[in-house]
């Protein structure tokens, strides 16, 4: 099949396809700047904001030891680190190691928060004992506040909603609320609790998938 080019595009025809070009390296670099990290990635991420944080803060440290249960796991003991900002005694983060090879690190759990001191995020991420570098789970928790209400919304590193959680009171009634993926449909969605719980609260995960 022959195409027939008209003179108008035949002269315009590299500008345009320069515009298309540079069109698409943008969406391109749009799309690398928010693709999620692999597990990996994040769980030495997670670690890095962890050794950040405790290096700008005075802390204190509490520690406990103790063995694995399991099949899998037997034989593997484990150390974990709680690290507390020293002035206010917020939690800043949990770091569990295999208790022989410090640098294994097999859970790293670290919080933010903001100016008024409340936690608005944490991260986690966990890997088997046996495979210290190859994370099982990696999480972005999304935390908001609507009164007495406090929530959070748990995100996998691809945005995936895996988990929702609030408590506390609203108009004089105790609220709890506690949601696996499964779960979270219409029906659920649609109660006045929920909405005070989670309407208002950030979508935006994917800012947080390099933590900080």
């Amino acid at each position: 099949m022959m195409m027939r080019v008209f003179p108008f595009v035949a002269r315009h025809a590299g500008g345009i396809a320069m515009k298309c070009w540079l069109t698409v390296l943008g969406l391109c670099l749009a799309l690398a700047a928010h693709a999620a990290p692999s597990r990996p990635e994040f769980h030495r991420a997670v670690y890095a904001l962890h050794a950040q944080q405790i290096a700008q803060h005075t802390v204190r440290t509490e520690e406990t030891t103790g063995e694995y249960l399991g099949v899998a796991a037997a034989g593997y003991r484990y150390r974990i680190t709680s690290y507390y900002e020293a002035e206010t005694g917020r939690l800043l983060s949990r770091i569990q190691r295999d208790a022989m090879v410090p640098e294994a690190i097999h859970i790293a759990e670290v919080n933010v928060y903001d100016a008024h001191g409340r936690l608005v995020r944490d991260f986690f991420s966990s890997a088997p004992p046996w495979k210290p570098i190859h994370p099982s789970h990696a999480y972005i928790n999304l935390h908001h506040y609507n009164g007495r209400l406090h929530s959070f919304r748990q995100h996998e590193l691809d945005g995936e909603v895996n988990y929702e959680f609030c408590e506390g009171v609203q108009e004089g009634r105790p609220v709890r609320i506690a949601l696996d993926w499964d779960s979270i449909n219409g029906k659920a969605n649609a109660s006045p609790e929920y909405r005070a719980c989670f309407d208002g609260m950030s979508k935006d995960w994917a800012q947080y998938i390099a933590p900080h």
